[in-house]
């Protein structure tokens, strides 16, 4: 085997099956050779070190015997991570701190008794100074101190050489607090004898060098101490074969091994105490239960019912959903709602109150959530078809405009040719007297009164990706609106979460009222006014990359600014069984769809009833009488629920834009209505109002699903911390501490972390306990878990 495979490299180099898992890999034990080709598990440490743990409980002994290995092959021989690559270093501060690393030579170092680190080879890499701090080497003859020495190196156990030696032979390991009690051990007691360093300085991962191992334990006579002993006993138990934490007799406070030795006591005493310690052991736990899943459930959701949809839509609608193989409805139903209020757009508004002038614009912003397998997008591609083919019909019919208007500037251009002329001959009959200086006035006025042809503007519905400086010019020519239509809208989110692009974030979140203006200066090209800015927004999105945004969002100040908010069209349904469909489109339903869409873009606003008071303001509708009253009641009992603290800030801002969503459906069902001939205008009736409030209670459950990672916040962290201890990232016997001293997201603070720790309790995975060291110190809170997370 080659001396340069890393340790989990030589392990994997010997079995014949492996899969990756969770940071690590997954292989059948090769100790009990079992039916699981998952029972041994596979990881490797912060320095380099393969961890192996069989869930059959198989010792590490007979793990490596199986493999045809040695305990020394489990290690990195240079202390450092050999498998996969670490992060890069962090960059230096070129502030000066008290953390400044200094480069020191040998003879520059402070004077003081040394002890040195090294790697299972005898490689120095760092020294520490007898109560002082460490040095870490970085030449021949080149130490580097400070606070940060350490931050670039793997931090290793004293006498490492000798340990691994020791534990390979079967001998005991005794484990000091300091590396004065290290060599104090070796020369007067003739043992193998390790620490890490100082109360401070055990990482859990050393356990590993203890393997199969009888370890003892002996801590100096105070509260670090016997906390510093406590936590390394918790670590070693499920890894050597015994643990002891020894209690030296007569050993005064604060005093250590070496302190007691001078004072007069033997080898043979301290034998004696070792043999006489119990075997170190927590109390013995009572039965463990059979875990319960922990399982982010989501809420449900309503059904999308047909009668939600006009009568022209409803049948177009459900067989494009059939012949998705039976897609949820949801999807086709809602991307037709927002592509109509997009072809409204300001040709139209609404004043949904009674005298107030308060007018919505009928645009909306549209998300539809599934995974790849719901046919989202299949179904929005449907959807988006007849607007395709609207473009189509315009650009040809700018086309043909652009010929006319090519004609027309030839026309114009002869015609300016002639007037110049004349004009200059009649000056000459002015100067020689043959004309009056009227007529001259009379021909320059006929210049004057020629009009220059104007330029046809393209009519355009539909944009799919283009930056806000070509959008704004689009809307110039377009002022009743367009639709910006994204396939995965989450690249687009993602977008405008980018520094540098807050312009382009304001722009949009000001496209959805649908009644602001917009400047836009451009470098080179002057400036472009837009006086009327209206974006209806679509388009799909996956749910787990949703559910990672929403939390984003709502946990960022930068992205409170409700843009997530204006998505008020949400849906998020559930799948279908897999029912595969495959038949004729239904021809009469999709012309009779398509002609709705072509009736709502030659839409006559002032046959429909709509008036402006003002030249250039939207024209609107109100609510009739008996639609008055749906809304009026619709928003009493709907708006209090969300003015009372009891959701979320964010989720409030949401629903609390419900009153112009209920707004924008009813007018839209109207405008249906009145172009397939079911309506007379004028007002919208009572009919568009229920099923506005219909939409909205549907919409409503929808939403609740998007919004769920925000209102099960305890079950995901306790959901996430599982993931953590399955990693093993958090051990049995953490500190509750620890665990949300690592600033893992949704486990960052105490409360935070106990929330998670009750789910998991509750589902059987951990219990909680209180530590009380020996000879004192302070309690700690500590995790036990479930023995089938135990490795």
């Amino acid at each position: 085997m080659s001396n340069d495979l890393s340790p989990v490299d030589k392990v994997l180099d010997r079995l014949e099956e492996y899969k990756a898992d969770k940071g690590g890999y997954r292989a059948r034990c090769p100790a009990h050779n079992g039916a699981s080709d998952t029972s041994l598990s596979i990881k490797e440490g912060d320095d380099g070190r393969v961890l192996l743990t069989c869930h059959a409980s198989c010792g590490l002994r007979d793990i490596v015997d199986a493999l045809g290995l040695g305990v020394v092959d489990l290690f990195a021989h240079n202390g450092l991570n050999g498998h996969r690559s670490k992060s890069p270093a962090k960059k230096p501060t070129t502030k000066k701190t008290d953390r400044e690393e200094k480069t020191l030579t040998t003879d520059e170092l402070p004077d003081g008794t040394y002890w040195e680190f090294t790697t299972l080879v005898g490689e120095v890499l760092y020294v520490q100074r007898h109560k002082g701090g460490y040095y870490r080497k970085v030449g021949e003859d080149s130490w580097r101190g400070g606070k940060g020495a350490l931050d670039d190196v793997s931090q290793v156990l004293y006498n490492l050489p000798e340990l691994v030696e020791g534990v390979r032979d079967g001998k005991t390991v005794y484990h000091l607090e300091g590396p004065k009690d290290v060599e104090t051990a070796r020369e007067k007691l003739g043992v193998v004898a390790t620490t890490s360093g100082s109360v401070s300085s055990w990482k859990a991962e050393f356990k590993s060098f203890y393997t199969g191992a009888d370890a003892v334990i002996v801590p100096d006579n105070d509260g670090p101490g016997h906390e510093y002993a406590d936590t390394v006993a918790r670590d070693l138990l499920p890894v050597a074969r015994s643990v002891k934490v020894v209690e030296l007799p007569g050993l005064g406070e604060k005093e250590d091994l070496t302190d007691w030795l001078d004072a007069g006591h033997t080898a043979e005493e301290f034998f004696a105490a070792v043999e006489e310690t119990e075997i170190y052991a927590q109390e013995k736990e009572q039965p463990w239960p059979e875990p319960i899943a922990v399982e982010v459930k989501l809420p449900d959701v309503m059904a999308f019912d047909p009668s939600l949809l006009s009568a022209p839509l409803r049948g177009w609608v459900g067989d494009v959903s059939e012949r998705m193989d039976n897609a949820p409805p949801d999807f086709a139903a809602t991307a037709t709602v927002v592509v109509i209020a997009a072809l409204i757009g300001r040709k139209v508004g609404i004043r949904p109150k009674r005298h107030d002038d308060w007018t919505v614009i009928p645009n909306l912003w549209g998300g539809l959530a599934g995974p790849p397998s719901s046919m989202k997008t299949p179904a929005l591609e449907q959807v988006i078809k007849p607007v395709k083919r609207l473009a189509a019909e315009a650009q040809e019919a700018h086309q043909e405009a652009l010929k006319a208007h090519g004609l027309d500037v030839m026309v114009a251009e002869a015609e300016r040719t002639a007037l110049k002329k004349k004009l200059e001959a009649t000056a000459k009959k002015v100067a020689s007297g043959g004309a009056s200086r009227g007529n001259l006035e009379e021909v320059r006025q006929e210049i004057e009164d020629l009009e220059e042809p104007e330029t046809p503007r393209e009519r355009r519905y539909m944009t799919n990706d283009a930056t806000i400086e070509k959008i704004a010019e689009i809307l110039r020519d377009n002022p009743d609106g367009i639709l910006y239509y994204r396939d995965e809208l989450m690249g687009w989110l993602r977008s405008l979460d980018k520094a540098g692009r807050e312009a382009d974030r304001a722009f949009y979140l000001e496209a959805w009222n649908g009644n602001g203006s917009f400047s836009v200066d451009r470098i080179g090209r002057g400036s472009l006014h837009v006086p009327a800015v209206c974006i209806s927004v679509l388009g799909g999105i996956q749910p787990g990359p949703l559910s990672t945004y929403v939390n984003d969002a709502l946990g960022e100040a930068e992205k409170a600014d409700g843009l997530l908010q204006r998505f008020q069209i949400l849906v998020y349904p559930d799948l279908r069984g897999y029912d595969p469909v495959d038949r004729w489109p239904d021809i009469e339903a999709k012309n009779r769809a398509y002609d709705v869409f072509k009736g709502v873009v030659s839409l006559d606003t002032k046959a429909f009833g709509a008036v402006a008071e003002e030249e250039g303001e939207v024209p609107y509708v109100r609510f009739d009488a008996t639609a008055q009253e749906v809304f009026d009641a619709w928003r009493a009992g709907f708006e209090p629920r969300f003015r009372g603290g009891e959701y979320p800030a964010a989720i409030e801002s949401h629903f609390m834009k419900y009153r112009s969503l209920f707004a924008s459906l009813a007018l839209i069902f109207e405008v249906v209505d009145y172009v397939d001939g079911e309506s007379e205008g004028r007002a919208v009736r009572k009919h568009s109002a229920l099923r506005a409030a219909a939409w909205c209670e549907y919409l409503e459950s929808h939403a609740m699903r998007v919004y769920s990672p925000t209102l099960d916040v305890a079950t995901i962290a306790a959901r996430n911390l599982l993931d953590r201890v399955d990693a093993g990232d958090v051990a049995h016997g953490a500190k509750v501490r620890d665990i949300y001293n690592h600033q893992w997201a949704g486990l960052a603070t105490k409360e935070e972390v106990s929330a998670a720790l009750k789910v998991l309790e509750e589902h059987g995975w951990v219990r909680r306990a209180t530590v009380r060291p020996k000879g004192g110190g302070r309690p700690s809170e500590v995790v036990h878990v479930h023995p089938e997370l135990r490795g």
